[in-house]
């Protein structure tokens, strides 16, 4: 284990270098006074034969409710395998803790998650690593995790260039007074710490994923998404996440859904495979694979309404409950 800062960008930081070939996990942390501790303590992997300088992507990955930078270690197997394997390139990686925080702002302002984190640690890190276009910064999550990776790529999606998450641990409504027990029963003493006592709507809203896209989706337009649940989930986190998919199809957002059958929570076996999966469309982001293609059927009938003859808007369908009552 060798132990060592990192050049002043990052506080208190040590280096240790793992089984050769497995690159460098890094922990450290950043100074602030936007959190009661004083410090946002975090994890950082840099990929075998990383040098500095290179250019690589930067993977902000995002632990689930009461998680910690710990999350990334876990991940590592998986993650060299695909490399390995070529399934999945280079990349930096990195783990803030953020305990039980919903990655959010408190409504108090006691503590600024969201703040920290958007302004302070992606900016550190872009900065050692060198990373300006944002097409190679990519968000990805676990349960609360997923949750607060689509909240920060919605209301930023300048920063980012794609958003990945699994199970997101977000509400099936669009305003606060349709939230029902359903959605919150797993965790509703943490609400009026973090969006106010009694919560406050407007603010709620304001940092609700599914009403962030609802009420700007043409914002999201540049934004690669991906998000899946398992049906089969413990907390019930199937319901959000539906509700998210019809909402963006609504609104004629692209984006990739996945309601995973015979899938559970996060203690699932099964959860590497989908992490696998996730990998597959991050990848997908930076290297399309059908990029600028386009089949002979599909070329050949659209060259059938040449000479002026229009296909019609390329909107979505109609939501399906207004369907059935027209029938």
């Amino acid at each position: 284990m060798v132990r060592m800062g990192l050049m002043g960008l990052l506080l208190a930081g040590s280096q240790t270098v793992l089984a050769a070939g497995d690159g460098k996990l890094i922990s450290t942390s950043l100074v602030t006074n936007k959190l009661p501790s004083g410090v946002l303590e975090y994890a950082v992997w840099e990929p075998p034969g990383y040098q500095p300088g290179q250019s690589v992507p930067l993977i902000i990955n995002l632990h689930g409710g009461g998680g910690s930078q710990d999350h990334l270690e876990s991940l590592l197997p998986t993650i060299s395998k695909a490399m390995a394997a070529g399934d999945f390139p280079a990349a930096i990686w990195s783990t803030p803790s953020a305990a039980r925080s919903f990655y959010m702002n408190t409504k108090d302002g006691t503590a600024l998650w969201e703040t920290v984190i958007v302004d302070a640690y992606l900016p550190a890190l872009m900065r050692r690593y060198g990373i300006v276009d944002r097409h190679n910064i990519v968000v990805i999550g676990v349960s609360m995790g997923g949750m607060g990776g689509l909240r920060m790529a919605f209301k930023y999606p300048e920063k980012f260039g794609a958003v990945a998450v699994l199970e997101p641990a977000i509400e099936a409504a669009l305003h606060w007074a349709d939230v029902t027990p359903l959605d919150t029963f797993y965790r509703e003493g943490v609400y009026p710490t973090i969006f106010g006592n009694p919560v406050d709507p407007v603010y709620w809203a304001a940092n609700h994923p599914t009403a962030i896209a609802n009420a700007d989706p043409r914002a999201l337009d540049d934004l690669n998404i991906y998000f899946e649940v398992g049906d089969l989930d413990d907390l019930r986190l199937y319901r959000g996440s539906e509700f998210l998919h019809r909402v963006l199809f609504d609104h004629g957002v692209k984006h990739e859904y996945r309601l995973v059958r015979g899938a559970d929570h996060v203690s699932s076996e099964f959860m590497m495979k989908r992490f696998t999966d996730l990998l597959g469309f991050v990848n997908r982001h930076f290297n399309p694979v059908e990029a600028g293609l386009r089949s002979r059927a599909v070329k050949k009938a659209l060259s059938l309404f040449a000479g002026g003859k229009e296909l019609g808007p390329d909107g979505p369908l109609s939501p399906h409950r207004e369907m059935v009552e027209r029938k």
